[in-house]
């Protein structure tokens, strides 16, 4: 209702806000109201989680803040809700962000290492101990005077976040399993990703800001003996 009189209480909408949506489909808006007395304003306020804003329909109110303006007050209420929903899906379109450094793996990881050192059996240009440990290369060697000294390398290493709104609360036993959420890109090989966190937050509307952390393997992929 856009104006309240009451036993000489006066309050009426001032500004109904702008309406913003995120890029993770989160929609905000704010509303103002003047009421008189500064006494009926806590009365008169809009209720946190309860309230709709006077406009936007679907927008819950998420926080009020009063302030003194003559012999009234101001009222000021934040609102929150989810954009628009998908017909056939309980998330909306996700938003996916994914950034990428390089990091040292040994160089036993390297997919073409058998075929540069060779094998405890059958040693190539590398040197293994009575365990089969590799413990460097052969300088008698070609490849051992090339590889001489190099014991780690280089890999690309990307990490993904893929956020989203979800009207049930999430589950949490995805974290640690094999396989990649909706829009991380595919790198190819055998280079696998894992979600390594889940993050979620409640919304004013009852539904959830959900957040969905992963890490790409090394090019061999995950142990599937430790991860599954």
């Amino acid at each position: 209702m856009k104006v309240r009189l009451q036993n000489g209480e006066l309050c009426f909408l001032r500004d109904s806000g702008e309406r913003v949506v995120s890029e993770d489909s989160v929609a905000t808006c704010s509303a103002t109201w003047f009421c008189y007395p500064y006494s009926a304003a806590s009365a008169n306020s809009p209720i946190i989680n309860k309230s709709v804003h006077p406009i936007w329909n679907g927008l819950y109110c998420k926080s009020v803040s009063i302030k003194k303006y003559g012999d009234g007050a101001l009222i000021t209420a934040q609102y929150e809700g989810a954009e628009s929903w998908s017909s056939t899906s309980d998330q909306h379109e996700n938003t996916v962000e994914v950034s990428c450094t390089m990091r040292e793996e040994p160089i036993e990881s390297h997919p073409n290492f058998e075929n540069w050192a060779g094998t405890p059996q059958k040693p190539n240009c590398g040197i293994f101990d009575e365990d089969g440990k590799f413990t460097g290369w052969n300088s008698k060697t070609e490849g051992g005077k090339i590889m001489a000294g190099v014991k780690s390398y280089l890999v690309p290493s990307y990490s993904g976040t893929v956020s989203y709104i979800s009207k049930g609360m999430p589950s949490l036993g995805g974290i640690g399993r094999i396989g990649g959420g909706g829009g991380l890109p595919s790198v190819g090989g055998m280079y696998q990703w894992m979600c390594t966190g889940i993050s979620y937050q409640s919304m004013s509307d009852g539904n959830y800001k959900v957040s969905e952390t992963y890490l790409l393997s090394g090019p061999k992929g995950w142990n599937r003996y430790i991860y599954s």
